[in-house]
Protein backbone atom coordinates (compact mmCIF):
# COMPACT_ATOMS: atom_id res chain seq x y z
CA UNK A 1 0.00 0.00 0.00
CA UNK A 2 2.32 3.25 -1.27
CA UNK A 3 -0.39 6.22 -0.87
CA UNK A 4 -3.76 4.79 0.92
CA UNK A 5 -4.71 5.87 4.43
CA UNK A 6 -5.51 2.54 6.44
CA UNK A 7 -6.67 2.04 9.66
CA UNK A 8 -7.43 -0.41 12.32
CA UNK A 9 -10.82 -1.35 14.41
CA UNK A 10 -10.64 -2.70 17.70
CA UNK A 11 -12.85 -3.12 20.78
CA UNK A 12 -11.74 -3.76 24.71
CA UNK A 13 -13.85 -5.49 26.68
CA UNK A 14 -14.14 -7.83 29.56
CA UNK A 15 -13.22 -10.66 27.49
CA UNK A 16 -10.08 -8.33 27.22
CA UNK A 17 -8.61 -6.70 23.25
CA UNK A 18 -10.48 -7.87 20.51
CA UNK A 19 -9.56 -7.04 16.84
CA UNK A 20 -12.32 -6.57 14.21
CA UNK A 21 -11.30 -5.51 10.79
CA UNK A 22 -7.90 -4.25 9.30
CA UNK A 23 -8.97 -1.86 6.18
CA UNK A 24 -6.63 -0.36 3.40
CA UNK A 25 -9.50 2.88 3.03
CA UNK A 26 -9.43 5.41 5.33
CA UNK A 27 -11.37 5.10 8.36
CA UNK A 28 -15.04 6.05 8.19
CA UNK A 29 -17.46 7.66 10.67
CA UNK A 30 -15.84 10.58 11.66
CA UNK A 31 -12.77 8.96 12.79
CA UNK A 32 -10.02 11.64 11.11
CA UNK A 33 -11.72 13.90 12.87
CA UNK A 34 -10.32 12.13 15.73
CA UNK A 35 -6.35 12.06 14.38
CA UNK A 36 -6.79 15.57 13.85
CA UNK A 37 -7.93 16.98 17.14
CA UNK A 38 -5.46 14.55 18.74
CA UNK A 39 -2.68 15.95 16.90
CA UNK A 40 -3.22 19.05 16.50
CA UNK A 41 -3.09 19.30 12.82
CA UNK A 42 -5.99 19.47 9.96
CA UNK A 43 -5.18 16.31 8.72
CA UNK A 44 -7.49 16.54 5.35
CA UNK A 45 -5.03 19.55 4.25
CA UNK A 46 -2.23 17.34 5.06
CA UNK A 47 -3.70 14.24 3.41
CA UNK A 48 -3.93 16.49 0.12
CA UNK A 49 -0.78 17.89 0.53
CA UNK A 50 0.68 14.28 0.48
CA UNK A 51 -1.54 13.11 -2.69
CA UNK A 52 -0.56 15.90 -4.55
CA UNK A 53 2.68 16.98 -3.65
CA UNK A 54 4.09 14.15 -1.97
CA UNK A 55 5.08 15.85 1.16
CA UNK A 56 3.21 17.18 4.13
CA UNK A 57 3.90 20.31 5.96
CA UNK A 58 2.72 19.52 9.63
CA UNK A 59 4.40 16.99 12.71
CA UNK A 60 1.26 14.84 14.17
CA UNK A 61 2.02 16.27 18.20
CA UNK A 62 0.48 12.92 19.36
CA UNK A 63 -0.30 15.15 22.30
CA UNK A 64 -3.46 13.80 22.67
CA UNK A 65 -5.52 10.49 23.38
CA UNK A 66 -8.87 11.11 21.13
CA UNK A 67 -12.35 8.70 21.40
CA UNK A 68 -16.17 9.01 21.10
CA UNK A 69 -18.99 7.65 22.90
CA UNK A 70 -21.84 6.99 21.15
CA UNK A 71 -25.49 7.51 22.74
CA UNK A 72 -27.97 5.14 21.87
CA UNK A 73 -31.76 6.51 22.28
CA UNK A 74 -33.99 5.06 25.31
CA UNK A 75 -36.19 3.99 22.83
CA UNK A 76 -37.39 4.21 19.17
CA UNK A 77 -39.52 7.13 18.22
CA UNK A 78 -38.42 10.54 18.16
CA UNK A 79 -35.74 12.24 20.86
CA UNK A 80 -37.55 13.90 23.76
CA UNK A 81 -34.49 15.76 25.59
CA UNK A 82 -31.32 14.67 27.04
CA UNK A 83 -30.33 14.43 30.79
CA UNK A 84 -26.91 14.72 31.97
CA UNK A 85 -25.38 17.02 29.15
CA UNK A 86 -24.65 19.76 32.03
CA UNK A 87 -23.00 17.37 34.22
CA UNK A 88 -21.09 15.95 31.55
CA UNK A 89 -19.80 19.45 30.12
CA UNK A 90 -19.05 20.69 34.02
CA UNK A 91 -16.87 17.84 33.94
CA UNK A 92 -15.18 17.58 30.85
CA UNK A 93 -15.63 20.78 28.80
CA UNK A 94 -12.43 21.75 28.30
CA UNK A 95 -11.48 18.43 26.74
CA UNK A 96 -14.85 17.86 24.27
CA UNK A 97 -13.67 17.53 21.11
CA UNK A 98 -17.88 18.38 19.65
CA UNK A 99 -21.07 16.56 20.29
CA UNK A 100 -24.22 15.85 18.29
CA UNK A 101 -26.87 16.22 20.08
CA UNK A 102 -29.84 15.93 17.99
CA UNK A 103 -32.90 18.10 19.18
CA UNK A 104 -36.24 17.60 20.59
CA UNK A 105 -38.61 15.70 17.92
CA UNK A 106 -35.68 14.09 15.81
CA UNK A 107 -36.68 10.78 14.78
CA UNK A 108 -34.65 8.36 16.15
CA UNK A 109 -32.48 5.92 13.83
CA UNK A 110 -31.95 2.21 13.80
CA UNK A 111 -28.32 0.69 15.39
CA UNK A 112 -28.08 -0.29 11.25
CA UNK A 113 -27.77 3.08 10.84
CA UNK A 114 -24.39 3.22 12.72
CA UNK A 115 -22.89 4.50 15.82
CA UNK A 116 -23.09 7.92 14.94
CA UNK A 117 -26.90 7.88 13.84
CA UNK A 118 -28.23 9.38 16.76
CA UNK A 119 -26.41 11.20 19.68
CA UNK A 120 -22.36 10.99 20.30
CA UNK A 121 -19.63 13.30 22.53
CA UNK A 122 -16.21 13.17 21.29
CA UNK A 123 -13.00 13.72 23.78
CA UNK A 124 -9.35 14.13 23.84
CA UNK A 125 -7.32 14.12 26.79
CA UNK A 126 -3.52 13.50 27.10
CA UNK A 127 -3.58 10.48 29.25
CA UNK A 128 -5.15 7.68 27.49
CA UNK A 129 -6.46 5.93 30.71
CA UNK A 130 -7.95 9.00 32.13
CA UNK A 131 -9.72 9.65 28.77
CA UNK A 132 -11.00 6.04 28.46
CA UNK A 133 -12.68 6.76 32.00
CA UNK A 134 -13.80 10.04 30.67
CA UNK A 135 -15.46 8.32 27.84
CA UNK A 136 -17.20 5.90 29.98
CA UNK A 137 -18.84 8.28 32.22
CA UNK A 138 -20.12 10.15 29.93
CA UNK A 139 -21.86 6.83 28.22
CA UNK A 140 -23.18 7.13 32.52
CA UNK A 141 -24.43 10.07 32.51
CA UNK A 142 -25.73 11.43 29.41
CA UNK A 143 -29.24 9.54 29.21
CA UNK A 144 -31.14 10.29 25.35
CA UNK A 145 -34.56 10.28 26.18
CA UNK A 146 -36.93 8.93 23.56
CA UNK A 147 -40.25 7.12 22.85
Amino acid sequence: IGTSATHMEWFYGPKGLRFSEVGCRPAGVGAWDLYAAGNDVDLFTEWARAIVHGDVHASLSRQYAAGMVALRPTGDGHIQGYSGVEEMQQRYGEWVIDAHLPGAGTATQAVEAGYMANAYVRLKHPDFDVLRGMLNDVGETITVHAG
